[in-house]
């Protein structure tokens, strides 16, 4: 963080390349579209940088970032309710959208995802999609270890549970 204080540009790129699966995730559970999510965690990146002269405590990073991100997700979804209060009414089968996926699962993973509460949301994303090792989410999520596994068991649980509960068909 020194570095990248000091206007060390590569040093900043080592925290994206770090941090972007983390807050591209975060992303699209607002915006339910990669697309999208990726552009605006390019915001969250963006803005980051241009404030970082207002990060008190460099080791706080990881959490300033995410409620950067958090506050650029509700912007995102303030100006699309309004995007779509002033658009013309199209016929249901035009509005459709088809994301091609290998798998009709991983669909029905992310969507069950964003229903956990937050901090489950952010457990899973940090360890198992980023793939970090325990450590690294705890410290990323300003958790206790003891915590960190309970938010995590209580995740992994919600989520079984949410997934059982799928048609057999969509299993």
């Amino acid at each position: 963080m020194a570095a990248v204080l000091g206007g060390d540009k590569l040093s900043y790129a080592e925290l994206y390349d770090r941090y972007t699966p983390l807050i591209r995730a975060i992303c699209y559970d607002t915006t339910r579209n990669l697309t999208d999510a990726q552009d605006l965690a390019q915001e969250v990146f963006l803005r980051a940088y241009e404030k970082l002269g207002e990060l008190r405590d460099t080791e706080l990073f990881s959490r300033w970032l995410i409620g950067i991100s958090r506050m650029c997700c509700k912007e995102w979804l303030r100006g699309h309710l309004q995007l779509r209060k002033h658009q013309t009414t199209l016929e249901p089968e035009n509005l459709e959208t088809k994301e091609i996926s290998n798998d009709g699962q991983i669909e029905e993973l992310r969507s069950a995802i964003t229903k956990l509460p937050e901090k489950e949301r952010l457990a899973l994303h940090a360890f198992y999609l980023q793939e970090n090792s325990v450590e690294d989410a705890c410290r990323t999520l300003d958790m206790s270890k003891s915590g960190f596994y309970r938010i995590l068991d209580r995740a992994r649980k919600r989520l079984a549970k949410l997934m059982q509960s799928l048609p057999e068909d969509k299993r």
